[in-house]
């Protein structure tokens, strides 16, 4: 029958516009809210509705939050509603009298609003969603953002229409810059040793995002909207980018100083402090007899340290990850038999670099992988 058919709506907190968004679905018998633990008043209000089916579920990814969603569906054709989108009442009549035709995504008209405003430009333009398929043949891939399926070659599409879906994404500029915060985390951690950014290239990305939207895409147009929504194009390809890149060199270093004789330690935590990269843990090695008969004196000198720092005795290099995995989540251990090296206050800055390029810094330096 042409009215089977569920909705399913994913929303975290999404009090401001999830009751309109229900409440133009009142001629669905099973809508599916896939709640995410909200904290606001979003639970409540969905309770309201009588063809409501409940449902909360930590955030695992969007792929994965989808696919669960639709698996609490009491039909197997599928139709994906955001919590800030209203189906247009055309689209009502549409749904419910079209009969769907297996292996196929059905696209959706989506109209756009900035501070209910409509937005026709940068890059908000023409914006076909595919959100209506069936369970049966299609599933969404397990990205951690923006939605894509798991289709075969089989699959067909097509445009649905009259009608088309409202959409009311921001109300001000801090939603655009909360939302582009979440979803560039995302992508970052859905990249992560799939995508290797140049850092200088990256604001030449974020740069030439603005000039596609604002001039190429027409959002000089729409006034201070197409500005706003410009910028938070621009500034999601800077930060899903930079967050990135930053994942590939975001690692604790921890360094492990050996010395043999007490006036070592005079300089040791004066070389260490000023060195322009701070390690994250320090490690002072001393021998057996040294440790024992300078011990006040070690105490004192490292509590100079401006780090977390331990106090070990002498062990072997090759015990090292035996040691320090018990002892904190650390990524690199750099290892220094000679305590003057330190004097080069960009030593550790060297040893971060030779990591991704692999280069031996000197015969006196062990940069150790302990992940």
């Amino acid at each position: 029958m042409s009215s089977q058919i569920s909705i399913v709506i994913n929303v975290k907190n999404g009090e401001h516009t999830i009751a309109k968004c229900l409440s133009a679905l009142h001629r669905f018998t099973d809508v599916v809210v896939f709640d995410n633990y909200s904290t606001d008043k979003t639970v409540t209000i969905a309770k309201a509705y009588p063809n409501v089916n409940l449902i909360q579920h930590e955030f695992c990814g969007m792929g994965k939050v989808r696919n669960l969603a639709a698996g609490h569906a009491k039909y197997d054709w599928v139709f994906f509603v955001d919590c800030d989108e209203v189906v247009h009442p055309d689209l009502v009549d549409t749904l419910l009298s079209t009969n769907f035709c297996a292996g196929t995504i059905y696209l959706i008209k989506r109209k756009n609003y900035y501070a209910n405003y409509l937005v026709d430009s940068s890059s908000w333009e023409n914006d076909w969603i595919k959100r209506l398929f069936n369970r049966n043949d299609t599933r969404f891939a397990p990205n951690e953002v923006h939605d894509s399926f798991e289709v075969t070659d089989k699959i067909k599409y097509k445009k649905i229409s009259p009608g088309f879906l409202y959409h009311f994404p921001y109300t001000k500029v801090s939603g655009l810059i909360d939302k582009m915060q979440f979803y560039s985390t995302l992508y970052a951690k859905q990249h992560f040793n799939k995508k290797h950014p140049s850092l200088w290239v990256i604001p030449f990305r974020a740069f030439f995002m603005f000039i596609k939207c604002y001039i190429l895409k027409r959002g000089f147009l729409d006034g201070f909207a197409g500005f706003a929504i410009s910028s938070y194009n621009a500034m999601g390809v800077f930060s899903k980018y930079i967050k990135l890149y930053e994942l590939y060199n975001n690692y604790t270093l921890a360094l492990a100083v050996k010395i043999d004789r007490v006036e070592e330690l005079v300089n040791l935590a004066k070389n260490i402090n000023y060195q322009n990269l701070l390690p994250e843990f320090v490690y002072v090695m001393s021998g057996t007899d040294l440790a024992g008969k300078y011990s006040d004196d070690l105490e004192s000198h490292i509590n100079n340290l401006c780090v977390l720092k331990k106090v070990m005795p002498a062990i072997s290099i090759n015990d090292w990850k035996m040691q320090t995995e018990n002892t904190l989540a650390l990524d690199y251990l750099v290892y220094i038999e000679d305590s003057s090296l330190l004097t080069d206050k960009d030593l550790l800055k060297r040893c971060k670099s030779s990591i991704t390029g692999k280069k031996k810094i000197s015969d006196k330096i062990r940069i150790i992988d302990l992940r």
